[in-house]
């Protein structure tokens, strides 16, 4: 059997989180293990009396020595009913049902008196003396609960056996599943196109400036030939959508990318685990569900990289790791985030059905399912992020949940829920720190051709070319497959001002051709000579006059309306904005009331 150590440092600080009275219970239970008991010092009923340090320091000599452990750990499990109970609280789960041990060995409870309201906490006997039982009843819900004090858990992970799973574990022939997914070679050419695109502004994001445009989406898909992780539409972009978020982010932040495709990645990469970006890639992690938010220091993913990071660390170099077996890792070392705060996080929620024999549809709160609803999708959803950066190789079957709970009117509760296998790339071993070198295959650049006609203003283009495409996008309409001609509404779309007009057209210049046929200068330089030919007179008012026979008989005859009014057409008159003061005076004494 092999337990868990922690070192000196550690041990004391964690029975230092322990109440006196839980080092007292400690002590009652492993007393008579130890050859220089502590109760032939001090009297027992006294042991309240000593300071806490004494206890701790009787205690860290107990749990460093192998004979005692033993022994604690044979007397723990000394039935089936406390090892049950001992090795599913201290590793698997944060509380058993009481009906479950009642069923299951057909054991009876000392009785816990039930309230009319709130919760009800005893401590159990022998050796379940560690163990509480908790009974509760909150309106409609009761729960008759077997729990551990947290900081009691992590003691008693000292003696009990490590479980199945607790280091990462390489398995050379995983089970088959329905896709192997590999990015390892597509992200250099993912990047080489995307950092031409930024450079030319042919990233678009939604009004939040958080959500790649599909267009924009559609235009990288096709000019970058990435494999996407499902064919299914809905969920065929998720890939694409992370690149370009983090890749978008990575140029504006640093102005400009490095001289080679895997230098920006293994930067890229090494600040996003570091948290140093001012955007939330996890937006896309737990976009299954409702109520997420992130805090305004933009450090709400920190935890979250910190626990992949310890991840990478113990990863195996070779072969595959179950995502099983990468979720208990993390249990069994108690890892948790949050976005904003363990309180906040209780309340995300989501809308699921309840697979069972009459299918019920209810509202989840990450509190009571945390590793369910937050956890385990998000640490997933981390894992099909690194394989889209190509550090990862997947294996992964059509998203169906593990659980008795899908989110409301699907299979899964997130798109991520049915990864299987990972293992880390030659370019991950790189760019972890590994292995010290990475040789990256050379991209070959292909070259576009682009005609210009000599008469009118069309561009012919390899109709395969999305990147050119993109660019004419802002200046052309199509003319037929392969051929676009330069149209006045999408020069002059979103250029409120003449600066703007003329920059637009500056970049025609330098993105697409510095030197064209004279026609589509002809065409740039008409623009810029009928430029605001016409004009509005702010200073002037038209006014609507009702068909009302006295109304109009006192703008005919009055001669100091007639004074103020400019022109007079049918029932409309224009007169200077500064007269409307007068107008309106002259109206209202002749008994018309208005509220300009």
């Amino acid at each position: 059997m092999r337990f868990t150590r922690l070192d000196e440092r550690d041990l004391r600080y964690s029975l230092n989180e322990l109440t006196k009275m839980e080092l007292i219970r400690i002590i009652d239970f492993v007393d008579e293990f130890v050859s220089d008991k502590i109760s032939t010092q001090f009297e027992i009923e006294k042991k309240h009396l000593l300071r806490k340090n004494l206890l701790v320091d009787y205690l860290k000599v107990v749990f460093t020595n192998e004979i005692y452990i033993g022994k604690i750990y044979a007397k723990l499990s000394s039935s089936k009913v406390s090892n049950f109970i001992y090795k599913n609280l201290i590793w698997e789960v944060n509380f058993i049902d009481t009906a479950e041990i009642t069923d299951k060995f057909d054991y009876r409870f000392n009785r816990v008196e039930t309230i009319h309201y709130g919760v009800n906490e005893k401590y159990l006997d022998d050796n379940l003396s560690f163990v509480k039982r908790r009974k509760s009843h909150y309106y409609n819900n009761e729960d008759d609960l077997l729990i551990l004090d947290s900081n009691i858990r992590t003691i008693l992970k000292l003696v009990y056996p490590i479980p199945e799973y607790y280091e990462l574990e390489s398995i050379q022939t995983p089970d088959k599943t329905q896709f192997t997914y590999s990015n390892e070679e597509g992200i250099f050419n993912f990047i080489n196109v995307i950092s031409e695109m930024l450079k030319n502004n042919l990233i678009e994001f939604g009004k939040t400036n958080e959500k790649p445009l599909a267009k924009t989406l559609n235009i990288l898909k096709n000019s970058t030939g990435i494999t996407e992780f499902y064919g299914e539409k809905k969920l065929d972009s998720f890939a694409t959508d992370m690149l370009t978020r983090s890749f978008s982010y990575y140029y504006w932040e640093s102005k400009r990318f490095k001289d080679f495709e895997l230098e920006s990645l293994k930067d890229f990469v090494l600040k996003q685990m570091d948290d140093r970006f001012y955007f939330f890639i996890a937006r896309i992690f737990a976009s299954h569900l409702k109520k997420v938010r992130y805090d305004n220091f933009y450090s709400s993913q920190k935890e979250l990289f910190d626990i992949l990071k310890i991840i990478m660390a113990d990863m195996p170099k070779d072969g595959w790791v179950g995502m099983e077996n990468i979720l208990k890792y993390c249990n069994y070392r108690d890892m948790k985030f949050d976005f904003e705060s363990a309180y906040k996080t209780e309340n995300y929620n989501i809308e699921c059905d309840i697979l069972s024999d009459e299918t019920r549809t209810d509202t989840f709160y990450v509190g009571g399912s945390y590793n369910i609803l937050f956890f385990e999708p998000i640490i997933k959803a981390s894992f099909f992020y690194l394989g889209s950066l190509g550090l990862f190789e997947l294996k992964y079957d059509d998203p169906i949940s593990p659980y008795k709970i899908v989110a409301k009117g699907k299979e899964y509760i997130s798109t991520w829920d049915s990864l299987k296998y990972v293992k880390i790339t030659e370019l991950g071993k790189y760019v972890f720190g590994l292995v010290d070198s990475y040789e990256q295959k050379i991209i070959e650049k292909k070259s576009t051709e682009i005609k210009f006609d000599e008469y009118k203003p069309i561009i012919t283009i390899d109709s395969k070319d999305t990147i050119t495409q993109a660019k004419l996008e802002s200046y052309t309409d199509k003319y037929d497959e392969n051929r676009y001609i330069l149209s006045y509404a999408k020069i002059f779309k979103d250029c409120k001002t003449k600066k703007i007009l003329e920059l637009k057209i500056d970049g025609f210049y330098k993105q697409i051709e510095p030197n064209p046929p004279q026609v589509f200068k002809d065409f740039f330089d008409e623009i810029k000579q009928n430029q605001n030919l016409l004009k509005r007179d702010l200073k002037q008012v038209v006014i609507e006059l009702s068909n009302n026979k006295k109304l109009l008989n006192l703008f005919m005859k009055n001669k100091k309306l007639q004074e103020l009014v400019i022109k007079a057409q049918g029932f409309r008159v224009i007169v200077l904005k500064e007269n409307i003061p007068k107008l309106t005076k002259i109206v209202k004494d002749n008994g018309f009331f208005v509220e300009f």
